[in-house]
């Protein structure tokens, strides 16, 4: 297999990436722990583009508002639609990032980032770059995250049986639903000869 058709296989990672995150921003009302950033905020914010797995052309497009609360994506999510597109809201230390993430190719655009605070212009370039850098940081440290989870056997015991709650739930969910041991324990190692 080459390169490119093991980059095929995995596209549905960014899919499983934005339900997981979606369902972990909902428990904890967007406070989560991550690695090497402290506590910060993720919300999914007033975009959201649901898809059918297999019949892309089946897609449900949310604006205004807050549609990851809306009970049109709830069920949207019953129906078997998963998350293609969203915008999310990221908030560190009082700073705040607004970025438009693709499931697919984990793409960003229209990226807003917190307000600059040189006054130079060579600084203020620096500054930029610097805060594109941090939120890329964090998400790559939550899909680090994710990851590991995924990878974890408590994915298919804990992880998944408590986002299929979540997405039955008519209301929201309580932090308790989330299997928070499922990111404790990594990876399952190969068994050796």
């Amino acid at each position: 297999m080459d390169l490119i058709d093991l980059i095929e296989t995995r596209r549905f990672l960014g899919s499983e990436f934005m339900m997981w995150l979606w369902f972990k921003s909902e428990c904890y009302d967007g406070l989560m722990e991550v690695e090497e950033h402290g506590e910060l905020e993720v919300l999914f914010d007033d975009a959201l583009v649901l898809e059918a797995y297999l019949a892309e052309t089946e897609r449900n497009t949310f604006k205004g508002g807050a549609p990851a609360y809306s009970p049109e994506a709830k069920v949207a999510l019953q129906q078997g639609k998963r998350v293609s597109r969203a915008k999310i809201r990221v908030i560190k230390d009082g700073r705040e990032w607004l970025l438009t993430l693709k499931a697919e190719g984990m793409d960003f655009s229209s990226v807003k980032i917190p307000a600059v605070l040189s006054r130079e212009e060579d600084e203020k370039f620096y500054e930029r770059m610097y805060l594109v850098e941090e939120l890329e940081d964090i998400i790559n440290a939550l899909y680090r995250t994710f990851v590991f989870t995924r990878l974890s056997p408590q994915w298919h015991e804990a992880m998944v049986p408590a986002m299929k709650t979540w997405i039955m739930a008519e209301d929201g969910v309580a932090p308790e639903v989330y299997p928070e041991a499922a990111e404790q324990q990594g990876p399952a190692m190969a068994k050796s000869a």
